[in-house]
């Protein structure tokens, strides 16, 4: 069995995402491996349309927002590692614009992870086949295995 050292645990800061985070790092504790939080945020779409046009005004806003964005997820996740990681393990985090299967699928492959701990929202019906799973294509795509943690509420 392939030694775990490094464990990707991409971050929605949903419930059950914190489930799935406080999972990789009970993981990473005992394979003294780094847990690797990163988010995706999904890059606003600016294509033209006819029934749609943006102000340059908004358009020249979007780089600026988006930034903004991206700063207020690193202080998110810096808190999540201050709340449930505090010193237990080294861990690293990762903020970028993209898709999100993708970019997780990318950033494994970047950071060179040996596992992926993700949680499943559990979706089904017409909300899951519209929308799709973002752990479901994470699982087709990705190099290393997967795991997915279904949250349970108490």
């Amino acid at each position: 069995m392939k030694n775990i050292t490094r464990i990707l645990c991409p971050v929605d800061f949903s419930e059950p995402s914190h489930a799935a985070l406080k999972f990789a790092v009970e993981l990473a504790e005992h394979f003294s491996a780094k847990p690797i939080l990163f988010h995706a945020i999904t890059e606003i779409d600016l294509t033209p349309s006819p029934s749609h046009t943006l102000t340059q005004h908004i358009m020249d806003q979007i780089p600026q927002i988006m930034q903004q964005m991206k700063e207020n997820a690193q202080r998110a996740i810096q808190e999540l590692i201050d709340s449930l990681i505090e010193d237990r393990v080294q861990s690293l985090k990762l903020v970028e614009i993209g898709n999100p299967p993708t970019s997780i699928v990318n950033v494994a492959k970047d950071v060179k992870a040996d596992l992926i701990i993700m949680a499943t929202h559990g979706r089904s019906g017409v909300k899951g086949l519209f929308f799709g799973s973002v752990a479901e294509k994470v699982v087709r795509t990705a190099d290393c295995p997967v795991l997915t943690i279904k949250h349970q509420p108490v």
